[in-house]
């Protein structure tokens, strides 16, 4: 099996391919961002994709895309630490045949190699849960947008006037994270704007504890 292993951490890459390698007999290739992984892709027959979907360049979303379309059987398992709705059902829009997160268990994303590789698709339970919840709140209005605990607390950081940079130190994650989180955020808002998304949390009344 081949499998075209793309993630921007290097760390990730080796003991994840390492583990591929060992428990699969895979041979894996590895690319750094979804440029590279695309023109790998491009080049070369591959019978497995693992994206991670922050990477720098080109994302995981728009890897995906690119391969489905090059490729509409391509098989795609999406590596990731965005457990929010956006980011799975765009990842699943894209193409991808496969959702595993990066803080689960190594039996899943092998579950998921299977499943995949046999024509199947796969979502483990905590994202099975994200999507029932989504389709859930699907019913209720824009004005009653679900955030989850990560984006409240992004959230509310922008409400504090906070710039990336210092989300990021209060946070502990990554730039592109806060940045993806924002974007996520302002979709489920319906907000054009961070002056948009101040409005909203004033008008939700979300974070008046900070004013008693």
């Amino acid at each position: 099996m081949k499998i075209l292993l793309t993630d921007d951490h290097k760390i990730i890459r080796t003991v994840l391919g390492k583990f591929l390698r060992e428990s699969l007999q895979a041979e894996i290739t590895e690319a750094s961002n979804g440029i590279e992984a695309f023109n790998l892709y491009d080049q070369n027959d591959f019978d497995l994709v693992i994206a991670d979907i922050n990477m720098p360049k080109m994302d995981g979303i728009e890897l995906t895309k690119m391969i489905c379309e090059k490729n509409p059987i391509a098989k795609v398992v999406a590596l990731s630490m965005m457990d929010d709705s956006v980011s799975i059902k765009k990842m699943l829009k894209a193409g991808a045949s496969a959702y595993v997160l990066k803080e689960g268990d190594t039996r899943e994303l092998l579950s998921a190699v299977e499943r995949v590789m046999s024509g199947e698709k796969y979502y483990p339970q905590a994202v099975s849960e994200v999507i029932m919840s989504s389709l859930s709140d699907g019913k209720r209005s824009k004005s009653e947008a679900k955030l989850t605990k990560r984006e409240l607390e992004v959230l509310e950081q922008i409400f504090k006037e906070k710039s990336n940079q210092e989300i990021v130190d209060q946070l502990f994650i990554s730039l592109r994270t806060v940045e993806t989180h924002k974007h996520n955020i302002m979709e489920k808002t319906a907000s054009k704007n961070l002056a948009g998304l101040v409005k909203y949390a004033i008008s939700h009344k979300l974070f008046d504890h900070m004013f008693y």
